[in-house]
């Protein structure tokens, strides 16, 4: 690609979205790629059209997520520090904690994939560490239909307390 596209919506999926957000492409007011085609989030696996058939109103919007710089996601231990595999956290989201509204185990699955991990072991809420208090509730009603994030929806608003914070051990 020499230049920055816009993107025609033909055959466009989140393969497509996910691969151009690592490709880290910005916008131009040309359409420049159509019938773009990504087998997974790898620019290489993706196959498109540098010519098109579209209208500007078939344009593709991103928001994309910071694919390069980590996830939106940590889980902490009762001082604050990060902990991995094995070990029982406190999940955050943008630097606050998780409500347990609606979590299930469609939503420990995708959060730990989404950190990098197999899968989730277990979660649970109504655990306490003394630094919760430290933080805002960022995230609640979070729903998977599957168990990636991809699948997900949640709200930044919340009608929570901490005692409703979600603890996370992914492997």
């Amino acid at each position: 690609m020499d230049q920055s596209p816009n993107i025609c919506d033909d055959s466009f999926n989140y393969h497509a979205a996910d691969a151009i957000c690592v490709f880290s492409i910005q916008y131009n007011y040309e359409i420049t790629l159509d019938d773009v085609r990504c087998r997974d989030n790898s620019w290489e696996n993706c196959t498109f059209s540098e010519t098109h058939n579209c209208q500007h109103s078939e344009d593709v919007f991103l928001a994309c997520r910071n694919v390069e710089g980590g996830t939106e996601f940590t889980l902490v231990d009762s001082a604050g520090e990060e902990v991995g595999a094995g070990e029982l956290g406190l999940l955050l989201y943008n630097g606050g904690t998780v409500c347990d509204d609606d979590f299930d185990n469609n939503a420990a699955e995708a959060i730990c994939v989404e950190l990098g991990f197999n899968g989730a072991t277990r979660w649970t809420s109504r655990h306490v560490f003394s630094i919760q208090r430290n933080y805002e509730i960022t995230l609640d009603d979070v729903r998977c239909d599957g168990e990636t994030w991809i699948t997900c929806s949640f709200s930044t608003d919340h009608n929570c307390g901490h005692p409703e914070d979600i603890f996370l051990q992914c492997f």
